[in-house]
């Protein structure tokens, strides 16, 4: 179980009404779990504000009432009523409310979730997340922080799945389905149709009439991955049904799917998979201990 303190924040404008809770999880949470370490709801004039060069943990926050303003990674923006913003506080940031706001946060840490956070920050391409999900995240929220004022004790694993669900709602609307025949549709089918051949950046741009940077931009947000990842991981997995499926050897599959020595393959095909060809050959055709032992 976790060990918290309900408490009242001290900040200057903070308003008497808000309330805040810190956790201690124990070590064994620290090691293998994503944890809680703060979460409050707070009521704020114009006087509150927050200005870090750096935090060690996360902030996911949702705005009930009024608005803020937020900088971060080197832009400005105006958070409103709805929005749900997600930082990494590793990073510079400052936010300060307007007469007015009302908010709901937690900070987490643990993990990848710092991984996480800043994936979800880039896919969305920005840390604020105006979508469906958000009222949902701001319920969650919410009650979290009402549960802890009252002096509830929530279990370590149960905070980890929670927080987990919480980033899985965000991940959701964060990643727009791609639209058959669309540009990024076609760029796709121009890689699965061309894996054995050198894809460039501006070879697909060329054929979406998109700029480079807007194409990298909105492969990435539609896709989770940047175009040089998706021809990467293309390319593995046809590796893969080749030396499953096939007798070919490692050379031959290697300019197969497009890699111009056997040796730069069997690098990215290692560092990817986590075994050698050789070794992932031998495991899909039943020798998995001796699999391993080739590694």
């Amino acid at each position: 179980m976790e060990a918290s303190l309900s408490m009242k924040s001290v900040d200057p404008g903070i308003l008497p009404q808000s309330h805040c809770s810190t956790f201690q999880p124990s070590e064994s949470a620290r090691k293998s779990l994503i944890y809680m370490t703060w979460c409050g709801h707070y009521f704020c004039t114009r006087q509150y504000y927050m200005s870090r060069d750096t935090y060690p943990y996360n902030l996911l926050l949702f705005v009930r009432r009024g608005e803020m303003d937020l900088r971060y990674q080197g832009s400005e923006y105006l958070v409103q009523k709805g929005d749900v913003v997600l930082l990494d506080c590793v990073h510079p940031h400052y936010y300060r409310a307007h007469d007015g706001l009302e908010f709901v946060y937690i900070h987490f840490d643990g993990l990848n979730s710092h991984d996480l956070v800043n994936w979800l920050v880039d896919l969305n391409g920005g840390p604020i997340f105006r979508q469906e999900k958000n009222l949902e995240v701001g319920k969650e929220l919410y009650d979290t922080a009402l549960m802890h004022e009252r002096g509830t004790v929530q279990n370590a694993l149960h905070v980890h799945f929670w927080i987990n669900q919480l980033l899985q709602k965000l991940s959701l609307v964060a990643v727009p389905p791609v639209t058959e025949g669309s540009p990024i549709d076609e760029a796709i089918q121009y890689i699965i149709h061309n894996v054995g051949e050198q894809i460039t950046l501006d070879d697909l741009a060329r054929l979406t009439n998109f700029s480079p940077c807007y194409l990298s931009h909105s492969f990435k947000k539609q896709t989770g991955y940047s175009p040089s990842e998706y021809v990467i991981n293309t390319r593995l997995e046809k590796a893969q049904r080749l030396l499953t499926h096939s007798r070919k050897s490692v050379n031959e599959i290697a300019f197969e799917v497009g890699y111009s020595s056997a040796s730069s393959f069997i690098n990215v095909f290692t560092r990817k998979v986590g075994y050698t060809p050789k070794a992932f050959r031998t495991m899909q055709q039943g020798g998995g201990a001796a699999a391993k032992a080739q590694d």
